[in-house]
């Protein structure tokens, strides 16, 4: 997590990998991409893993697969095998069939093509750190953990900004000013944006013809767990929100490993997740370990980020269910045809098209010096 509060590290590097190639069997497309990996860069600083670099790009699989970008960190436009990010933290599938990708450490809102091609949408010094996305329409909103000045504190956590972003014209204009840390964002049937302010644990709407934040539910600064009503519920870290057919909102609440429910009333319960762990099947028993990006479909399924078992979680639209779509696990990069043999890293944000067809990782460094800076796609049907 990008964050001044705990985040969760595992166990990477040459070793991670040496293991990941001794232990595959079957049919893994980047066994060579890892083995690669494992030598470095070469004598004058280029690098010799071929997840990067013109057309040298890791192919496309039927499961999960790199989209864009590579181990390495950089910032360049171009195709596939070129275009580099660094700390990618989430990503939005916009109504133009693009992908919008909030590109952390480069400060840039960067585009990504279906086939693979970055270009960048945004880049001005006082547009920095940029985190939560939401369409409301056309329309792109888009947050950022430092302020219309481009400067972001760590102690307060107030300089938090929101943002109307016009995509034709490349430009941003400020919505709201350091109001916190909004880190989620949902668009209200209403005109209004819900935001998850995980710092300071609350949710809240914003109107974003006046600037005007309310709490919704949660008090200020006081983090825990509890059900309840307005300033009676508590979080600990909510981090994403989206908006069902019903008005309600769903909510993942980060340290508290579960996914809540909060009504535009501020009525808040809790939908899915008991104790901290990993577990599928009946929604009632299932289990997150720091549940974090947040997507929906048109049918109502919801996909998941769980940060701590490195997976995608599904949780079926009829609250039936909860099944694992994606990754083995284990923190490491590894595309495969086999969704549930494929590895995962950063996996902070992501988006689903309506049809639930594919969806789009973040699959960023989570803040840490790791090799993890890529846009990574599931295909699902």
């Amino acid at each position: 997590m990008n964050s001044d509060i705990p985040k969760i590290i595992g166990n990477s590097g040459a070793a991670r990998l040496l293991l990941s190639v001794s232990g595959m069997l079957g049919n893994k497309v980047a066994m060579s991409l890892l083995v690669a990996g494992l030598v470095g860069c070469a004598s004058d600083g280029r690098s010799t893993n071929p997840d990067g670099g013109g057309s040298d790009a890791p192919p496309f699989t039927n499961g999960v697969s790199t989209l864009s970008g590579a181990a390495e960190a950089g910032l360049v436009d171009g195709v596939r095998g070129v275009a580099r990010f660094n700390n990618p933290v989430n990503v939005a599938w916009g109504p133009d069939g693009k992908l919008y990708v909030a590109d952390y450490d480069n400060g840039k809102l960067r585009v990504v093509t279906e086939d693979g091609t970055a270009s960048t949408v945004i880049s001005a010094n006082t547009f920095r750190q940029p985190f939560g996305l939401v369409f409301a329409g056309s329309t792109l909103y888009v947050s950022t953990d430092a302020n219309m000045n481009g400067m972001k504190d760590s102690a307060a956590g107030m300089t938090g900004s929101v943002w109307r972003i016009d995509i034709g014209a490349k430009t941003a204009t400020i919505v709201a000013n350091a109001i916190g840390r909004p880190r989620g964002l949902a668009a209200l049937r209403d005109g209004r944006l819900a935001l998850a302010d995980y710092e300071h644990h609350v949710i809240e709407t914003l109107d974003p013809q006046t600037g005007r934040v309310a709490v919704l539910a949660g008090v200020w600064n006081e983090k825990g767990f509890a059900d309840g009503v307005g300033a009676a519920a508590r979080f600990d870290i909510p981090y994403a929100l989206v908006q069902r057919a019903d008005g309600k909102l769903i909510v993942t609440d980060w340290n508290n490993n579960k996914l809540r429910i909060v009504g535009l009333d501020g009525t808040v319960t809790t939908f899915a997740g008991t104790t901290q762990g990993f577990q599928d099947g009946a929604m009632s028993a299932a289990k997150f370990s720091h549940p974090q990006g947040l997507a929906m479909t048109s049918n109502g399924d919801l996909y998941i980020t769980d940060l701590g078992n490195y997976r995608i979680r599904k949780l079926a639209g009829d609250g039936s269910s909860v099944q694992t779509i994606a990754g083995d696990g284990m923190n490491g990069y590894l595309d495969d045809d086999d969704r549930l043999a494929s590895e995962l890293s950063g996996l902070e944000g992501l988006s689903v098209k309506a049809d639930g067809s594919m969806i789009y990782v973040a699959d960023g460094t989570r803040g840490e010096t790791v090799p993890s800076n890529r846009i990574r796609q599931v295909k699902m049907q």
